[in-house]
């Protein structure tokens, strides 16, 4: 068998659109990728193949064209080119799709484990040989749960099935939430679904000190993509509310780039928050750190029109011990409730009410403090990670 798996079996990873290549060179020199808090899931499939012996293919969209091979790996970053709309996008996601399994046919795949992100999922089944297997991987929920299926989710939906029931070896996923979603669309005839947590290494929150809740000042952070729904928008509306109700003692920290932060940026100038409503733009580690240090809770206000499959925001609050205020849009809540203040989704009274009782309720921002505390594990513990989930699933192969 040792010798089947060396020189027979190979595993196609059909990446989202991060650096596979980069991850690669990173984890073959026996670190982590420096640019990701997580340990990366194209990190975890690599070592999945050291670990069985078998030849691995990763392939990303990532708009950097690259490509690595050497005895046991092919790993390719792959655009899809221009994001496009309407019927192009779909045409674009299916011709994606496609290049996929002409790769799998090419480098002679056994298994193909594929990212929604990366084309139809559906479409997969359509052009794969009946002998590759097929393993999605799921990480955003499929619509959002918040909103009723629209007619062209329930055509996804009733393409999807037929992957989902028949097809597919069986599926991996992120979420309660996910795997709610597919018992929907697959029945008592869904294939089985593993469902795996984010993966973190203990020492990379090591240097981040407990919060101390005595100053004169208490900040907040919002670590994410600055899009209207993450929910950044909302997040002005919540300061301006609670600046009239206890003045300038909340200090708000905001971390990230996206389409809206010249509009983010102006708003702020417009109402005169400045001083207490600060938008950093893209930081690197060091200044994400003492930011971190900073703070003593985190916020997560994702809009119920996301399809948020998890946040791992969610985690990483819980991970540096600072509590989060988020809503059930955010699956990652059902992980880590006890450390969660909980705010009805879109509702930004409810987010400005959680805020005040962190501020000012110094015995429930201690017990919140020590339920992050009693969460942490399930996130540094291997036996969740994706990388065993998916050596389950190949485990038919094997």
């Amino acid at each position: 068998m040792a010798e089947r798996k060396r020189k027979d079996i190979c595993i196609l990873y059909a990446a989202g659109p991060g650096d596979v290549v980069k991850t690669f060179q990173a984890w073959d020199s026996g670190v982590d990728d420096p640019h990701q808090v997580a340990v990366t899931y194209s990190g975890q499939f690599f070592q999945v193949c050291r670990e069985l012996g078998v030849r691995g293919v990763a392939v990303s969209f990532n708009p950097r064209a690259d490509i690595l091979k050497n005895d046991q790996f092919v790993v390719e970053n792959r655009p899809k080119g221009a994001m496009a709309s309407g019927i192009s996008y779909h045409r674009q996601q299916l011709a994606y799709a496609k290049g996929l399994i002409q790769i799998a046919a090419k480098e002679g795949a056994d298994v193909l484990v594929a990212a929604e992100s990366t084309g139809h999922l559906f479409s997969l089944g359509w052009y794969a040989p009946p002998q590759l297997a097929l393993i999605p991987t799921i990480h955003c929920t499929l619509w959002p749960k918040f909103k009723p299926l629209d007619t062209k989710q329930r055509i996804l939906n009733f393409f999807n099935r037929s992957l989902f029931t028949r097809r597919a070896l069986g599926i991996l996923c992120i979420s309660e939430d996910i795997r709610r979603q597919l018992q929907l669309i697959g029945g008592s005839r869904l294939r089985p679904v593993h469902r795996f947590r984010p993966c973190y290494r203990r020492e990379t929150f090591e240097s981040v000190p407990m919060p101390v809740h005595d100053s004169d000042t208490f900040h907040i952070l919002f670590a994410g993509r600055l899009e209207t729904n993450k929910g950044i928008f909302d997040l002005i509306e919540i300061c301006t509310r609670l600046k009239a109700a206890i003045k300038n003692k909340v200090i708000w920290d905001i971390a990230g780039d996206g389409s809206q932060e010249g509009k983010l940026r102006q708003m702020v100038a417009d109402r005169g928050i400045g001083h207490i409503f600060r938008v950093h733009g893209y930081c690197h580690r060091p200044k994400m750190l003492e930011l971190i240090r900073h703070s003593h809770a985190f916020i997560v206000p994702t809009r119920s029109d996301f399809e948020e499959g998890f946040n791992k925001v969610v985690a990483e609050s819980i991970l540096n011990n600072r509590p989060v205020l988020t809503s059930a849009v955010c699956p990652a809540i059902d992980d880590v409730r006890p450390a969660v203040v909980e705010a009805r989704p879109d509702n930004v009274d409810d987010y400005r009410l959680g805020v005040e009782r962190l501020v000012e309720d110094s015995v429930f921002y201690q017990d919140k403090l020590s339920a992050c505390q009693r969460v942490q594990q399930q996130f540094y513990d291997q036996e969740n990670s994706w990388r065993a989930k998916m050596k389950l699933a190949v485990e038919g192969i094997l």
